[in-house]
This record gives C-alpha cells, structure tokens and sequence, in this order.
C-alpha cells in the first residue's frame, strides 16, 4: 500500500491546520469589514427622510394652528345670542318627546288594560 501520501514532506498536518485557520480568520476579517461598511450606510440620513420629518412637522404646526383658529372663531362668533336660541330649540325638542312618549304610555295603556289614561 502506497501511504507516500502521509509521509512528512514539504506540507505537514500542522501546516494543512495553521492554514485551515489562516482561511477561517480571513474570512471572520472580511465580514467583520463589510458589517462596519454597512452600519457606516445604516447611519447615514437620506434626504427623503429628512424631507418626511420636515413634512411631519409643518403638518403639525399647521394642526396647531388650525385648532387655534377654531378656538378664535368659537370665542368670536358663537354669542350668548347663539347660545339662547340653541337652549330653546333643545327644550323644544325635549318637550315634544315628553309629550310623544305621554301620547305613546296613553295608547299602550288603553291597549292593554282597556281604559284610557288619567
């Protein structure tokens, strides 16, 4: 059996080792490379996501003052005039459904019992 293979030579097995470990830290130093190449682009801002920000902002500025422009008209035109009339409609309206649900007991009564109410 030819084991010339084995025999030591110009390549030992601590050679084949050493080597096989060269690769593996080579391979770890390149990847370690490309990961701070790309955490150096993660970092970087574009400028369409500055432009959302800015955008973000000015919506709400405008928000801002939208509610306050609200709030001016309410404390300029809604008058004590306005209020007035709006009370009298909702107890007009309250009355006309206390008189409509004493019309509807009225009717459920003489319905069940016969006799009409009061």
């Amino acid at each position: 059996m030819d084991t010339s293979f084995l025999s030591p030579g110009p390549i030992t097995w601590a050679y084949v080792v050493a080597f096989a470990l060269f690769l593996v830290g080579l391979g770890k130093l390149v990847d370690w490379i490309t990961g701070k190449l790309r955490a150096g682009t993660k970092d970087a801002v574009s400028p369409l996501t500055i432009d959302m920000a800015a955008a973000k902002i000015e919506i709400r500025q405008r928000d801002e003052k939208l509610n306050a422009f609200k709030i001016e008209v309410a404390r300029t035109y809604v008058t004590g005039d306005v209020i007035s009339r709006l009370e009298h409609r909702i107890d007009d309206m309250v009355t006309s459904v206390r008189q409509e649900m004493k019309e509807t007991r009225g009717m459920m009564l003489k319905a069940i019992t016969g006799r009409p109410l009061g």
